[in-house]
């Protein structure tokens, strides 16, 4: 997706996934509908418009609505239902949810579409607000379903069944807690595989289908100290495997990242608590090592043999012997029998990005006992 599409679906996003807070007074349908297009054009960076805006209830529908952003690409959606709004004295509304469904951001050859969305608890924040960069809590919760992003470089389609987000901000606008899931990604092998060689490694591997891609995160932050819990960071595909990160990070404000845009400065003092890495086979290494062994005209468990009988020749450039038994250890275990490697740092006290990098490029055999780093196998 290119950056133009990717800076307008997200800045069109952030339309209805800002919240605010402040005195309510009951609202009518052209005062909420006025007010979304006054928050999208707040930046000078849009032109919006709608066709018609008309109440039932205390649902306020809004026809025909789209915005058209400078760079050329256009969101639409052909209806957005907003329930229970009620003006705020600074202008802008909150509500009990706002659905948007069927809609859609063109970017030149681009398209990002949706069947169905909706966001829980959203305020569209005022144009001095939004001018004024002020931090609010984005939503409570988000829902969507039957995306599908296409053309630009993509071959084919790139799908998604269901993105399901959580997230409690505090007024900072940090994420004092977020539960994100990404269900169905489908990676076609078209996409995947668009240079002949990897292609051509897919079908040997058979994976000529492309893969099913999950992606689940949740975490935490504590603005006292800084702290940045990540729980979990997962990614599993059917038929390959599920890669899993967990850890914590102190001294980073996501506020300070959003604020910048540099994440380098604004974790410049960050310091690492500890990570854990692991990985749960579930086909992919049993494909791989097949796939070297048939080229290599051998067995996999002779292929596997001499793979590991090399390891702690190869492994002498971490320079660290202890270390390296285990991994030589954890290897064998592995591919002998692929279930689950796992890699934990856990640091006696918590250890600067910063040292660590620099211990990297001067005397990276330190960084094993710094880290208290640790391997093991199927476990």
């Amino acid at each position: 997706m290119s950056p133009r599409l990717r800076s307008a679906a997200l800045g069109s996003a952030a339309l209805y996934l800002t919240l605010g807070a402040g005195q309510a007074f009951a609202a009518d349908a052209t005062e909420v509908a006025d007010a979304i297009v006054a928050a999208m054009q707040a930046n000078g960076d849009s032109q919006a418009k709608y066709e018609s805006a008309s109440a039932s209830g205390d649902a306020i529908t809004v026809a025909g609505f789209s915005a058209t952003n400078k760079d050329g690409s256009v969101l639409s959606a052909p209806a957005i239902v907003i329930t229970g709004a009620e003006m705020r004295d600074q202008g802008g509304f909150t509500a009990d949810d706002v659905t948007f469904d069927d809609g859609k951001v063109v970017d030149n050859d681009s398209v990002v579409s949706w069947q169905a969305a909706s966001v829980s608890n959203p305020t569209v924040p005022s144009a001095d607000e939004i001018k004024a960069k002020t931090r609010m809590s984005p939503f409570s919760a988000m829902e969507l379903a039957g995306l599908s992003i296409e053309g630009d470089d993509l071959p084919v389609p790139l799908t998604i069944e269901s993105v399901n987000a959580v997230v409690d901000i505090d007024d900072e606008g940090n994420p004092r807690d977020f539960d994100v899931k990404i269900a169905d990604i489908g990676l076609a092998a078209e996409i995947i595989g668009q240079e002949p060689e990897m292609a051509a490694v897919l079908g040997q591997l058979g994976y000529g289908s492309g893969f099913i891609v999950d992606l689940d995160m949740a975490g935490a932050y504590e603005t006292d100290g800084d702290i940045f819990t990540l729980r979990n960071f997962t990614l599993d595909a059917a038929d390959v495997g599920t890669l899993n990160l967990a850890g914590k990070i102190i001294g980073v404000s996501p506020g300070k990242i959003a604020d910048t845009g540099r994440p380098d400065q604004a974790a410049a003092d960050g310091l690492l608590d500890n990570l854990t890495i692991r990985f749960d086979n579930a086909g992919v290494v049993e494909r791989v090592l097949d796939m070297q062994a048939q080229q290599m005209g051998m067995p996999r468990e002779d292929f596997v043999a001499q793979i590991t009988g090399g390891l702690p020749f190869m492994l002498n450039v971490l320079g660290n012997p202890a270390f390296q038994e285990k991994v030589a250890a954890a290897a064998d275990t592995f591919l002998k029998d692929p279930k689950s490697i796992t890699l934990t740092l856990t640091p006696p006290a918590p250890v600067k990005f910063m040292d660590i990098g620099g211990a990297a490029m001067s005397a990276p055999q330190t960084l094993v006992d710094t880290l208290a780093a640790d391997i093991s196998a199927n476990n």
